[in-house]
């Protein structure tokens, strides 16, 4: 490792290891995401609760374990790895398309069998249905990856300071015990090196990565470029624009993180309309989409995975809930998704009960 790591500005480090986050944040989702594309499975292809469970369970490991001072020495990494990569793997706009979409039958499946619910109060069963698994999932998995890091990696903490020939007075015995509740907050001198190997590797990894995306992106012309490419090259701007977001508005208001609110708003309003002119039917009665170029799918499922699934977040918007008490957090995550479910609907569902929706061309 360079002697000159520490001296670098932790701006730069940041922006490097933010950078590389965002990028193996999109690339965990869609490999998550491939994963779970088969049939017939329990949880529906396409859907986002294998990587907001996945993103949550590291969120409440990393919150933890920055409270036992793991990235005491390394705290821009610490921000890469939650708000870069966990924000990233998680996904709040295409949550709510799903919930949106599973309640007014609506999901490609749907058009594609020409299937619907029995009637439409069924919509408010399904509303509840991927509402109530995706967040309740979230909040589970947070709280699971909390107690990871309280109750399995505290064990990799110096040990508790021995016994001397000092003589065991009273304030000797709660000076030692004093001593010892400190150590117990500090991992062992082997992980703290391990964290800072692993923000160097992170910092020398973004620049690589950027242009091997770069360069594919423009090679691959078939389905990988909306699926592989595209996605973590756009990427990384949602989640930049996430991050500053949050860091100007979040202190706003203390009963509601208006950054995260506004990140996740736009990033809904973006993949309403993004969908609509990927799936949206172009003329009546024709079953070709506005957008009818296979190259142009691409782009627009890239902005999709990339640019919204970056730019919004479950395991932040999770944890941020978690840390408020307990009315404010259901006002938080009311009004947040009742004003989502309103910009589905005014975008995306004036159109598909008008002109209608068909299967994306890619």
């Amino acid at each position: 490792m360079i002697k000159e790591w520490k001296d670098i500005p932790s701006q730069v480090k940041f922006l490097f290891m933010y950078t590389t986050m965002a990028i193996l944040g999109n690339y965990t989702r869609s490999a998550i995401q491939s994963l779970s594309e088969y049939g017939p499975s329990y949880i529906s292809p396409g859907s986002v609760l294998w990587p907001n469970c996945v993103a949550c369970i590291l969120m409440g490991m990393l919150q933890d374990m920055n409270a036992m001072k793991w990235f005491e020495e390394e705290p821009e990494l610490f921000v890469a790895l939650t708000t870069g990569y966990c924000g990233s793997v998680s996904s709040y706009s295409t949550l709510l398309l799903e919930t949106f979409e599973h309640s007014t039958s609506l999901t490609g499946s749907n058009i594609k069998s020409h299937t619907k619910l029995p009637n439409r109060a069924y919509g408010i069963m399904e509303f509840l249905s991927v509402l109530i698994t995706q967040l309740f999932v979230s909040m589970s998995s947070l709280l699971f990856g909390k107690n990871i890091a309280t109750n399995v990696l505290a064990l990799y903490t110096d040990p508790a300071q021995k016994s001397s020939d000092t003589p065991e007075t009273t304030e000797n015995l709660d000076k030692k015990e004093e001593d010892n509740n400190d150590n117990r907050m500090k991992p062992h001198p082997f992980y703290r090196k391990s964290i800072t190997i692993l923000a160097y590797i992170t910092f020398t990894l973004a620049l690589p990565f950027l242009a091997l995306i770069v360069v594919l992106s423009g090679v691959y012309g078939n389905y990988s470029r909306g699926k592989w490419t595209l996605p973590a090259l756009f990427g990384i701007i949602g989640a930049f624009e996430r991050f500053y977001l949050s860091k100007y508005f979040n202190s706003v208001w203390k009963s509601l993180p208006l950054g995260t609110f506004l990140a996740n708003q736009f990033a809904v309003v973006i993949i309403c309309i993004l969908t609509l002119v990927q799936r949206g039917r172009k003329s009546d009665g024709s079953d070709i989409p506005i957008v009818s170029s296979i190259n142009a799918c691409h782009v627009v499922s890239g902005l999709v995975t990339g640019y919204c699934g970056s730019l919004s977040t479950i395991s932040t918007f999770i944890n941020e809930g978690f840390k408020l008490p307990f009315i404010e957090m259901i006002n938080y995550f009311t009004c947040s998704i009742a004003v989502s479910y309103i910009f589905c609907v005014i975008i995306l569902g004036s159109y598909a009960w008008s002109k209608g929706l068909v299967v994306p061309i890619c």
